[in-house]
């Protein structure tokens, strides 16, 4: 089915976008540095999930609980005050192979303000047992041989990994440093769900997960 949406809707649509990014580009505690994507498909070990499991990461709700998680692990982790940014993205429709049409899962889009050297060198209870994580090559975070932005980069993708839904597969998730040129069409590429009716605004921005501001 072609939407058809009036040039008055898609200005304003194009608007509240430009006031978003705004609004992030000038957060008090600076604008994003890290841009991630995470993929819902396999279990926290790597595997397939049971079809129950699965059918839950349909639901938008849920999808908004592992965002609170994570943003309850990065904090934690890294300083309680690192600003958060959340939009939500829905796979096609398909068909299976029993023709049944299947409503796509959800994926999610995040952005995390600057992580602190002094987070690193002075690492909480809670980001000290990441230094032994294994990254994808199999060896320990601590045992490699990186800069500090780099270290801090592997810390954070083993911190979101400690959530149930995103877990050890090296395809959940899709995590880097973007230049900050980069970062205003970065944002928008997340907001693509967002795109010629304003309904769809509160089903891609996970407000309440997000640190927009908020009127007392």
């Amino acid at each position: 089915m072609t939407i058809i949406t009036s040039n008055k809707t898609q200005q304003h649509i194009d608007r509240i976008k430009q006031l978003l990014w705004k609004q992030t580009e000038n957060h008090p505690l600076g604008m994003p540095l890290y841009f991630g994507t995470l993929y819902y498909g396999r279990s926290f070990s790597g595997g397939l999930l049971e079809r129950d499991l699965y059918n839950r990461r349909w639901k938008l709700n849920e999808v908004r609980k592992t965002h609170r998680f994570i943003n309850n692990l990065i904090r934690k982790s890294f300083g309680k005050d690192i600003p958060i940014w959340w939009s939500i993205e829905r796979h096609s429709d398909y068909i299976n192979n029993e023709n049944e049409l299947i409503e796509g899962s959800f994926h999610s889009h995040f952005y995390v303000g600057d992580i602190s050297d002094n987070a690193i060198e002075n690492p909480s209870p809670y980001l000290m047992p990441l230094f032994y994580k294994e990254d994808e090559s199999g060896i320990p975070i601590n045992m490699r041989n990186l800069d500090i932005d780099n270290l801090k980069l592997l810390l954070l993708n083993a911190c979101v990994r400690q959530a149930k839904w995103v877990g050890q597969h090296p395809n959940s998730v899709d995590l880097s440093i973007i230049p900050p040129e980069e970062m205003e069409q970065t944002f928008y590429y997340g907001l693509k769900d967002f795109n010629n009716r304003l309904e769809q605004m509160d089903t891609t921005i996970d407000w309440g997960n997000s640190s927009y501001y908020k009127p007392e």
